[in-house]
């Protein structure tokens, strides 16, 4: 019998959420942009009619997606 391959890393017991509010026609921008940057979050739209999106991530992932949501208030100043 083989022996067990150990995991690389210990996965987290909890993921990190932040609420973005948006304007609708930017949504599909923002996932867009998500899968690009190698599905960084996992976008859920709470709230469609005020556009607010939540985006659920890994805490070790959490420096890179708020640098991701300050670029993207850079392109859409209304985030």
């Amino acid at each position: 019998m083989k022996p067990r391959r150990h995991r690389p890393y210990a996965p987290p017991g909890a993921s990190d959420r932040i609420y973005v509010r948006l304007e609708s026609r930017h949504i599909a921008l923002l996932k867009f942009l998500l899968e690009a940057e190698d599905n960084l979050a996992l976008p859920t739209v709470v709230d469609r009619f005020a556009a607010v999106v939540r985006l659920i991530f890994s805490p070790e992932a959490a420096p890179r997606v708020e640098a991701f949501v300050r670029d993207l208030t850079d392109m859409c100043p209304e985030t």
